[in-house]
């Protein structure tokens, strides 16, 4: 895949969910996301299924995730180990940076992108 159409967006905006999402998780195997934060779990799955419309593990888990928010209606809770899941699932779908990353010569270990999203180098 060339690196003018890799998902340089989409692929940040898992990578910093995971890691916030790990945080989490170590923190409390069984927090819940809830709130303000499912609006912004929701628009992450918009951006990788736009970047992703044919995978169909992405819209499988899309679907999932959409069908879980309607059954459960006002108050939604997700687990944020099921979601780390997911958003793993995610970045796998989104696939490995490409070599020559025009952010980034050296990747990071964590795998975010120096410079978006007030990261720092």
């Amino acid at each position: 895949m060339p690196n003018d159409t890799y998902p340089y967006d989409a692929k940040a905006r898992v990578l910093t969910l995971i890691a916030s999402l790990k945080t989490l998780v170590q923190r409390d195997p069984d927090q819940e996301v809830t709130g303000v934060a499912i609006p912004v779990l929701a628009a992450v799955l918009s951006v990788v299924k736009a970047a992703r419309p044919n995978d169909p593990v992405v819209g499988s888990v899309i679907d999932l995730y959409e069908m879980n928010l309607l059954s459960e209606g006002e108050g939604e809770k997700i687990r944020a180990a099921d979601m780390l899941l997911i958003a793993e699932q995610l970045d796998a779908a989104l696939g490995p940076y490409p070599l020559g990353n025009p952010h980034d010569s050296a990747p990071r270990r964590d795998g975010l992108i120096p410079g978006e999203y007030g990261i720092e180098t």
